[in-house]
């Protein structure tokens, strides 16, 4: 079993990570988040650029048209994968309230 999995198995999915980049080009209030325990914190290793984008949760009744407003760089969020052990589809639930913090180069 690789480290993935076992993170995953470990967590049943969910994940806790930082905010690097919520620029997202689609306008849809997804955000670039550095997953703890999962992806390196070593900026050479996995740059911000090569993060996933993780989609946020929205309540049922949000008008279609509406463009969401992702969390701020810093950001704690709690999410899970919605695609398993693929782990290429992060879906953000909630912001986790605390201090902001700003990921650094290792």
């Amino acid at each position: 079993m690789q480290i993935n999995e076992l993170f995953l198995n470990r967590n049943a999915g969910f994940w806790v990570g930082i905010v690097e980049d919520r620029n997202d080009p689609e306008k849809l209030g997804r955000a670039r988040v550095r997953i703890i325990g999962f992806h390196t914190e070593n900026l050479e290793d996995i740059p911000t650029e090569a993060l996933p984008w993780a989609y946020p949760t929205l309540p049922l009744n949000t008008p279609p048209q509406t463009a969401p407003v992702g969390p701020v760089e810093g950001s704690t969020i709690l999410g899970f994968f919605a695609d398993g052990l693929s782990a290429q589809i992060p879906i953000m639930l909630a912001v986790i309230p605390g201090k902001n913090v700003k990921a650094t180069p290792v």
